[in-house]
């Protein structure tokens, strides 16, 4: 009998190697940005009509699940939009019950020191220009209540069940991720198995390459504050539109070689001390052992 699996991704926890990994697998049916796999009612049809055998799980994952990510400004600064994290997570939870009743969920958590180092990294490969304690000022609540891995993990087991949550943090994929996967193939009882060789996805940038990103961002940005914020918008959507394709870009890298600076994350220890306590339903999870300290536990 087939099922759904639900990844719940939080941002920078390794959902584009599951998705990756997901897509590939010949046990689960998976395609970007839809429902279970699907896109539409027709997508049934197609599916019942083909000859392939019926998969043991359907996939839906998308970061948007942990957290609405509103649309992106003219320097790709998302949730302009602050709203209530809660409320939305317990409603998400509840319509995907409302469909899915059966599902497992998959849920993967990040230590929050590596996480604000890679969400931070992201932002400026992106175009971003704020400096790092220009953003938690703004957007600082909005963390807290995204990264409260106990309350998320709590509103699924309330709703689907304990024994239908799966919970497992990054650094085992980062540091296994052959254990990793077949740990999930383990738990959701996949008779199919499948050995995943990917090579790395989203490469880290090294601290020069990240302080030309945020440099050169920065002097695009200035030269195109007098025209009219529409056409900015064009701009410097075409811009970050050409980072995306590869990083690192090569322009960048170029430009590199001729820099020699860092970005500091100032207001990082703040932060983290306003996120004490918020993994504490982790702190007798096994998987976690080794991991205890990336969570402030």
């Amino acid at each position: 009998m087939a099922g759904v699996l639900i990844h719940i991704g939080f941002p920078k926890a390794g959902s584009t190697y599951l998705q990756h990994w997901f897509a590939k697998h010949p046990a689960m049916f998976y395609q970007p940005n839809a429902l279970a796999g699907f896109y539409h009612s027709t997508d049934l049809s197609k599916y019942a009509e083909s000859t392939q055998q019926l998969h043991e799980y359907f996939v839906l994952s998308a970061e948007h699940l942990s957290a609405w990510q509103g649309e992106p400004d003219i320097v790709g600064l998302k949730n302009t939009n602050l709203y209530d994290v809660e409320a939305y997570q317990k409603k998400i939870a509840a319509t995907l019950h409302g469909l899915y009743p059966h599902a497992k969920i998959l849920i993967v958590t990040r230590g929050y020191t590596s996480f604000f180092q890679s969400f931070y990294a992201e932002y400026l490969s992106a175009g971003g220009i704020l400096d790092f304690d220009v953003l938690l000022k703004n957007f600082g609540p909005f963390f807290n209540s995204v990264l409260n891995y106990s309350g998320t993990i709590t509103h699924y087991t309330n709703v689907f069940g304990e024994d239908k949550v799966i919970v497992l943090p990054y650094e085992m994929l980062r540091q296994n991720p052959l254990a990793f996967t077949a740990h999930i193939e383990e738990r959701l009882g996949v008779k199919e198995k499948f050995t995943f060789i990917s090579e790395k996805i989203n490469p880290s940038l090294n601290a020069n390459q990240l302080f030309t990103y945020k440099r050169f961002s920065n002097f695009l940005f200035r030269i195109i504050q007098p025209l009219p914020y529409s056409l900015q918008r064009i701009i410097y959507g075409y811009y970050t539109t050409k980072l995306r394709v590869k990083k690192p870009n090569s322009l960048i890298q170029f430009l590199s070689k001729f820099n020699n600076g860092s970005v500091e994350l100032r207001g990082l220890e703040q932060t983290l001390e306003a996120l004490e306590g918020q993994a504490e339903i982790l702190r007798y999870e096994k998987l976690y052992e080794p991991y205890l300290k990336e969570y402030l536990l």
